[in-house]
């Protein structure tokens, strides 16, 4: 999991400590972080407002948006590793693979099966489309002037 960890620290370079830090446990974790007022607590964030606050100014997710893509993520890549299925990843997670096939549908916009053929590189390419650079002032004083 560190090489995905990798690719999308060096694909989104903008991204602030904490947002990267919530990226490496998500995707340590298998995308099971636990409630973000508690996430927010462990990043030292105030609030769950704050933690919001700072993946909207790095071009972020949410929360659950982000948790899933790292459930999609870790899933994809212990399929390509070590051949596991969706449906062991999930039961292993604690999840209903029902559960499961619904949420990559719901991520990735495709069946798991379409996933699973695409690849981890191609998810990951998905995933970093999503998190579009943020604008500074300065960006869009310069975009105006």
């Amino acid at each position: 999991m560190h090489h995905i960890a990798a690719i999308i620290h060096d694909g989104l370079p903008w991204l602030s400590f904490h947002s990267r830090t919530l990226i490496d446990a998500l995707l340590l974790s298998g995308g099971t972080v636990g409630p973000a007022r508690s996430v927010a607590t462990r990043l030292g964030l105030p609030s769950r407002f704050c933690l919001t606050r700072v993946l909207r100014n790095d071009g972020l997710p949410s929360l659950p948006c982000l948790a899933g893509w790292a459930s999609v993520l870790h899933w994809l890549w212990q399929w390509e590793r070590h051949g596991v299925p969706l449906s062991c990843c999930s039961l292993r997670a604690g999840r209903e693979p029902a559960a499961a096939y619904r949420l990559v549908k719901r991520i990735t916009g495709v069946c798991w099966t379409e996933a699973r053929a695409a690849g981890l590189g191609w998810a990951l390419g998905l995933f970093l489309a999503e998190c579009p650079r943020p604008h500074t002032v300065r960006e869009s004083e310069a975009t105006i002037s």
